[in-house]
C-alpha cells in the first residue's frame, strides 16, 4: 500500500454533461498522490466513453464498467480497486472540488491520530466525537454533512459490512454507509476541516432526491437498514435516538398525505409508538399533539404553529 495515497472514487451515472468538468476538477489537484477511479454503473449516456478518453491521457486514471447495479455497488467496486491506496474519498460526478481539496483534507494527518477527517462548514469545532458524530447521523441531523462526498476515510475501514445496503435504498444510503464507517472506527473522534473544499451541483434534474416519491413504505424500510447499520451489541443504546427523525418523518405524512384512519394502521406508526413506550420519550407538546390528536383541524393548525416555531428558531 503507498502511505498517504489517496483513492478518488467516482460512480458515473448519466452525468455526460458534467463528468469533464468533474474530472478535470480532480486531475488539477496541488496533491497528486492519488488514483482516480471512475465506475461507469451502466450508464446509457456517453459519460463512460469520456471516462474512457480521460484514462488514455493520464495514467493515474482507473476505468470500471459494470452492468447498472446501483451507487453502492458502484461505491464498493471503486473501493475495491483502490487497493495501492492508504484514503479513500468519494465525488458524485456531477459535483466538482477545489484545486486544493485532498492536500486540505490530507493536511491534518500528521497531527492527528484520525481515520476520518470531514469537511463540515455546520460544525464549528475543529474535532467532533465519535458519539457525538453518530448521534448526529442516527438523527440525521440536518446541521451536519451527512453525504460521503468532502469527508476522507482511512482504507481499513471498509470492511464486508459497510456496503450492506439494498440497492432499493436511493436515498439515504449515504448516511448508511458513512454510519457504518464511524462504527468501524475506533478512533474517539473525527477530525473537522471548516474550509469549504467541495462544490455540489444544484442543477442535476435527475439526482435520486430530487426524483424521489416520498412514501411511508419506503422510510419505514430505510429505518430498519439504518438501524441494521449499529452494531447489534450497541443497538439498545442507539435505537433511542430514532425516534426523532421518526418523528419529523411523521408530521410531514401526518400533515399532508394520509389520512388519520390510515395513518394509525401503518407499521411506520405502530413501531414508532412501540418505542417511544419502550425509552420513555418525552414528547414536546407540539409533538405530542401531532402524534396522537385526530382532529383534522387541531392537527393543521398545530403542524403550522411548528413550522412556524423551526423557522424562527
Amino acid at each position: 500500500m503507498n502511505k498517504d495515497k489517496i483513492g478518488v472514487i467516482v460512480p458515473v451515472y448519466k452525468t455526460e454533461k458534467f463528468i469533464a468538468e468533474c474530472i478535470e476538477s480532480i486531475l488539477a489537484q496541488t496533491y497528486t498522490n492519488f488514483r482516480l477511479i471512475l465506475v461507469d454503473d451502466g450508464t446509457p449516456d456517453n459519460a463512460g466513453k469520456i471516462c474512457d478518453e480521460y484514462a488514455k491521457k493520464d495514467n493515474r486514471i482507473t476505468v470500471i464498467h459494470q452492468e447498472n447495479a446501483g451507487v453502492t455497488r458502484a461505491r464498493a467496486a471503486g473501493v475495491e480497486a483502490a487497493n495501492d491506496c492508504e484514503w479513500i474519498t468519494f465525488v458524485d460526478s456531477d459535483d466538482t472540488i477545489t484545486y486544493d481539496a485532498l492536500e486540505v483534507l490530507l493536511q491534518e494527518i500528521g497531527k492527528h491520530d484520525c481515520d476520518i477527517i470531514i469537511n463540515d462548514l455546520y460544525i464549528k469545532e475543529d474535532t467532533i466525537s465519535i458519539s457525538d458524530y453518530n448521534k448526529q447521523l442516527i438523527q440525521l441531523n440536518e446541521n451536519i454533512v451527512l453525504a460521503p462526498w468532502g469527508k476522507l476515510f482511512k482504507k481499513e475501514l471498509f470492511n464486508k459490512t459497510i456496503f450492506d445496503i439494498p440497492r432499493e435504498v436511493v436515498v439515504g444510503e449515504d448516511v448508511i454507509m458513512n454510519l457504518h464507517l464511524s462504527f468501524a472506527s475506533t478512533k474517539e473522534y473525527i477530525i473537522v476541516i471548516h474550509k469549504p473544499i467541495y462544490r455540489y451541483n444544484i442543477n442535476r434534474s435527475e439526482s435520486a432526491t430530487k426524483v424521489h416519491k416520498k412514501s411511508l413504505a419506503y422510510e419505514e424500510m430505510f429505518f430498519k437498514q439504518l438501524t441494521k447499520a449499529i452494531p447489534i451489541e450497541e443497538r439498545d443504546l442507539w435505537l433511542r435516538e430514532t425516534i426523532i427523525p421518526r418523528l419529523r418523518c411523521w408530521r410531514f405524512f401526518w400533515g399532508y398525505k394520509y389520512s388519520v384512519k390510515d395513518m394509525k394502521n401503518t407499521d411506520f406508526y405502530k413501531g414508532l409508538h412501540a418505542d417511544i413506550k419502550r425509552y420513555k420519550y418525552d414528547m414536546p407538546v407540539i409533538d405530542s399533539i401531532i402524534f396522537y390528536n385526530t382532529n383534522p383541524i387541531i392537527r393543521f393548525f398545530t403542524i403550522n404553529l411548528k413550522k412556524i416555531i423551526n423557522k424562527l428558531s
